[in-house]
């Protein structure tokens, strides 16, 4: 499948664009046509198990609010005609269609994709200029919005506000997309898009853990191995002022903490793909009432294919000769045997019979998938 990325190939964008610089793709997706309008959207946002936030205000007044959802009809119904936008996040695990347009941004490693945001915006919406430490594809879907950006910029946040919007912005470049245009922006670049009318646009966002999301889950999951290093000093001479921390001290603890923090590539790697792949909690797909067997599978996927929770993440590693899927928090090891059932697990959201049925003759691949299925990241609903 082509990417969505104008006269481009997948090459030439990770070369020059990718974490490097904006891009703008005229007719990325050229016809494009929402599966979802403005009513569906509002009604996603009114449904408990939606992530949702309605911003209103404007640059330069700073007059921002946030609200956060689910809203109810009438919150919306009542809106004004101008400057407010309705963001709902992960709306392709709502509504699983949609996560065939996520395919197309396949030239990626599936790991770093985090969601669709679609926002929903009259006439002047905005949530203000920002900086998102991530990369992004904005497309838009419905409408015309005027996208500004700058690569320069003061980087003080408006003190005080409910968003973190810049307390100063002048572009150096902007664009009115139309739709099925894409805008790609990678992280750390100032921008600020305006509606132009009502729209709707949809953003594919790639997620990028900094230090500080990763430590804290790394140091709780090798809470043993951490405790293993303290500090000694059998060394230790007698100091002119005992009240002094001194140099030598601070050496010994940075170089335990990264010894610490070493750890064997293969350990690493499978903490990180449970790390990655842990639902957000208010997404956890629901366990199977029943128990499975391979028979009882096979039986089901007769009339009907088994599909990915759309909410689950199916990934995979290969290092050092082990083999491990990851999926819902959770890691496999597999005989290397397995890589093929593991690279179809990974790159579809169906699977039918003839596809699993050998592999459910397998001891270790079929009590893998019996148990993403018992624990709801597999099903026929």
């Amino acid at each position: 499948m082509k990417p969505p990325l104008g006269a481009l190939d997948a090459d030439e964008f990770l070369r020059s664009y990718w974490q490097r610089q904006p891009l703008r793709i005229r007719e990325a997706f050229p016809g494009f046509v929402p599966e979802l309008d403005i009513d569906d959207i509002a009604g996603l946002a009114c449904e408990e198990m939606a992530e949702a936030r309605l911003v209103s205000g404007g640059f330069p007044r700073h007059d921002w609010r946030v609200r956060y959802g689910p809203f109810h009809e009438r919150d919306l119904a009542t809106l004004p005609d101008h400057d407010w936008t309705l963001l709902v996040q992960d709306v392709e695990k709502h509504y699983p269609p949609l996560c065939e347009l996520l395919d197309r941004f396949d030239f990626l490693p599936r790991w770093r994709l985090d969601d669709l945001m679609v926002s929903v915006a009259a006439p002047g919406g905005s949530v203000g200029p920002h900086v998102d430490q991530y990369d992004v594809f904005l497309l838009q879907a419905q409408g015309r919005r005027r996208w500004q950006i700058a690569e320069r910029f003061p980087p003080q946040l408006l003190e005080g506000a409910e968003l973190n919007v810049l307390e100063s912005f002048e572009a150096e470049r902007e664009w009115v997309l139309e739709p099925g245009d894409m805008l790609y922006l990678p992280p750390g670049v100032a921008h600020w898009g305006i509606a132009q009318g009502e729209c709707i646009t949809w953003s594919v966002g790639f997620r990028a853990p900094s230090a500080r999301e990763l430590l804290p889950d790394w140091a709780e999951a090798q809470q043993q191995v951490i405790e293993e290093h303290r500090y000694s000093d059998p060394e230790l001479e007698l100091q002119v002022h005992d009240g002094e921390i001194q140099p030598q001290a601070l050496i010994k603890l940075q170089r335990m903490l990264l010894r610490a923090l070493e750890q064997d590539a293969v350990d690493f790697g499978a903490w990180f793909g449970r790390y990655i792949t842990e639902p957000k909690e208010h997404l956890q797909p629901v366990p199977a009432p029943d128990r499975a067997s391979p028979a009882i599978l096979l039986e089901r996927m007769q009339e009907q294919p088994l599909t990915r929770h759309p909410a689950s993440r199916i990934l995979f590693m290969q290092n050092a000769g082990r083999l491990y899927l990851f999926c819902g928090g959770r890691s496999y090891p597999l005989p290397e045997s397995c890589l093929s059932v593991a690279v179809l697990l990974s790159e579809q959201d169906t699977w039918d019979h003839d596809e699993l049925r050998t592999w459910l003759d397998n001891e270790d691949a079929a009590a893998m998938l019996i148990d993403l299925f018992e624990r709801g990241y597999l099903g026929f609903d």
